[in-house]
């Protein structure tokens, strides 16, 4: 499944042994693109359940950003894991927290914030300033500052020897061994959140508006961060084969789409060379009153599009007219459920009030 920044945002509390308590439940947990609804917070089903034992706790700095949301209930703090300590700001600092005690193993720095990237024994961290520091996660000690300063960071994404950040809506690349700048992107405009790194490209999206608003994809190459192309009313590509980027068509006042439409980009100019149309439900285009096409992502070999009824899937690149797909349906459970998220540990996973159900992807067969 395509990685995408993991983002949780908790309250003045992490909790230890690898669980994160709240004092409200959670009302939505995204963690991939295609997570959607959960759970509710608003039923008394919540007040009958057991309550876990908190093991350990610290308070914890409220984000800084004014892009980072904080009227959520998971909108108070930010924590990273990894090496077994969590990582948080408090009072401006960098800590380490061991998972397993609570007790800190180490702090760093002043004047610090949001975001927090951990990887490969190293955790990532921003300052008012606008420098990143790298630093080492078992001693605490520094292992690079950035060379330049760039005030409002807002996102961080590591990409193999490439360190890549967000700052007030350009994007900008560091070298991942020491810190040093090497390239901002050439866009004069404001680059929406998230981006993404496919390869050698480096793709986000803003809008513009005319007679209409419309969104526009853009990719910048990696090496340099200069714009290659742009197009209009895709969003982010699902996958990559054979030099294209298969992406899905967004709808627009000129385009309704009413079924799933999927283009295959190449990945040099940005170019329609395919389009896919995919129908799984036999949805009758021209009645205004039948249910439109559903959302479209993919998981290793798969296309996967959400539907009134369940889950379809598809081989990737393939023609939708001449292959099998299957259907991963919750109809058997007789009741109207909403996809929540999946494939996971072989199972799509679907969501009704307060609980969750699953659908085996090797036999269909429904679990709670």
């Amino acid at each position: 499944m395509r990685g995408t920044l993991l983002k949780s945002y908790f309250r003045t509390a992490i909790i230890g042994l690898g669980v994160l308590l709240m004092v409200n439940p959670a009302q939505a947990v995204a963690v991939d693109s295609h997570t959607s609804y959960v759970g509710s917070n608003f039923e008394d089903y919540y007040a009958n359940l057991p309550a876990a034992k908190v093991e350990w706790s610290t308070s914890m700095d409220l984000p800084t950003s004014e892009n980072v949301p904080t009227d959520y209930l998971m909108g108070k703090g930010v924590v990273v894991v990894g090496a077994g300590k969590a990582f948080i700001l408090q009072k401006g600092q960098l800590l380490a927290i061991n998972v397993q005690t609570g007790k800190v193993a180490w702090k760093y720095g002043s004047k610090l914030k949001t975001p927090l990237l951990y990887q490969n024994g190293v955790t990532y961290v921003t300052s008012e300033a606008g420098t990143i520091y790298a630093v080492n996660a078992a001693t605490g000690k520094n292992k690079w500052s950035s060379s330049v300063n760039s005030k409002g960071i807002s996102q961080l994404v590591i990409d193999k020897d490439q360190l890549f950040a967000t700052a007030n809506g350009d994007v900008q690349a560091y070298n991942l061994k020491d810190g040093k700048l090497q390239w901002r992107d050439n866009f004069g405009e404001m680059l929406y959140e998230p981006f993404m790194v496919e390869g050698n490209l480096i793709l986000a999206q803003n809008s513009e508006s005319g007679a209409y608003t419309y969104d526009i994809l853009h990719a910048f190459d990696r090496t340099t961060g200069k714009e290659l192309w742009n197009n209009r009313d895709h969003y982010f590509p699902i996958t990559e084969i054979n030099g294209t980027l298969i992406t899905q068509r967004k709808a627009t006042l000129f385009d309704a789409l009413p079924l799933t439409t999927l283009d295959s980009l190449d990945v040099k100019t940005g170019k329609v060379v395919k389009t896919v149309v995919y129908n799984p439900a036999n949805i009758d285009p021209n009645d205004p009153e039948a249910p439109k096409g559903g959302i479209a992502w993919s998981d290793g070999d798969r296309i996967f599009i959400t539907g009134q009824k369940g889950v379809y899937s598809y081989p990737v690149n393939a023609d939708p007219a001449t292959v099998t797909r299957d259907n991963y349906s919750y109809e058997s459970i007789g009741a109207k459920l909403s996809y929540a998220a999946g494939p996971y540990d072989g199972r799509t996973l679907f969501s009704k009030e307060q609980s969750i159900y699953g659908v085996k992807m090797a036999n269909k067969s429904v679990i709670q």
